[in-house]
């Protein structure tokens, strides 16, 4: 992976590494029980497209009270470097 990349994705899941490791791996949980990549990559491990779909700004990530990581799809209207976040504990 690009060192581009590793900046964009720290840029994107803000809250440090490990926040960004339970991001990732729940994107890539959610493509491995079906879920319809947001991208195209020449290799289709969903590790792989979950952190290209990251890149790309196509997921926000959030973390509610109870400590769940939840992944959603940006809306096409949102740009795509729209990141949500808030006061409560979202990374």
């Amino acid at each position: 992976m690009p060192l581009d990349n590793i900046s964009e994705l720290r840029r994107r899941v803000p809250g440090g590494k490990y926040a960004l490791a339970r991001a990732v791996a729940e994107r890539a949980r959610q493509l491995q029980s079906g879920a319809t990549p947001l991208v195209e990559v020449r290799i289709p491990n969903p590790l792989t497209v979950a952190i290209e779909e990251i890149v790309a700004g196509k997921v926000t990530f959030f973390i509610d009270h109870k400590d769940e990581v939840k992944v959603t799809e940006v809306p096409k209207t949102a740009p795509a470097d729209a990141v949500d976040a808030s006061a409560d504990g979202l990374l």
